[in-house]
């Protein structure tokens, strides 16, 4: 029979196992804090392909067909919130101001006048599910007090529409 002192010295399996879970737990709830207040988040929830993401609260989708109207009509700037290489290389609608998240202030701050001035902008990315716009949004949201409006269907839509497209830089 071992010592008394050996017998009680090896934590319980279950008493582990717990800590263990305690320790994930609490690491994922700060990490959840730290990216809620960040001021790029990363998206929580990945979409499925195909999926429309959730909107924001106070910002309203449009439709191919509302989104070619509104460019027609000249109503409002038109943002794409793609990459630039991708805004370039693969094309953009006419006109559409690049403004990726990721370099939000320097870009916004170039157009800022134009984009002020304006009482609402359309704002649009690859499909329905690219949560780019959605990134960008939210940082509009932020700096501008007009209407956001959100073109879902975005470039893939717009371009098999064969909706007039340009390829290159911004205007």
């Amino acid at each position: 029979m071992p010592p008394p002192m050996l017998r009680n010295s090896r934590p319980e399996f279950g008493g582990m196992l717990l800590g263990a879970v305690a320790i994930v737990l609490a690491s994922t709830a700060l990490g959840l804090t730290v990216n809620h207040f960040s001021a790029s988040p990363l998206p929580v929830l990945v979409q499925v392909k195909g999926e429309q993401l959730p909107l924001p609260p106070g910002i309203t989708a449009l439709s191919l067909l509302d989104a070619k109207r509104m460019y027609e009509a000249n109503e409002a700037p038109f943002i794409d919130a793609r990459q630039p290489d991708w805004y370039a290389k693969d094309g953009h609608i006419p006109g559409a101001i690049n403004l990726p998240a990721d370099s939000f202030e320097k870009r916004f701050l170039a157009q800022a006048d134009r984009l002020e001035a304006a009482p609402k902008l359309v704002v649009y990315c690859e499909s329905s599910d690219c949560g780019e716009a959605l990134a960008t949004v939210e940082r509009l949201k932020e700096a501008y007090q007009g209407q956001i409006l959100l073109y879902v269907g975005g470039w893939l839509e717009w371009s098999a529409a064969k909706y007039p497209t340009r390829k290159g830089e911004s205007p």
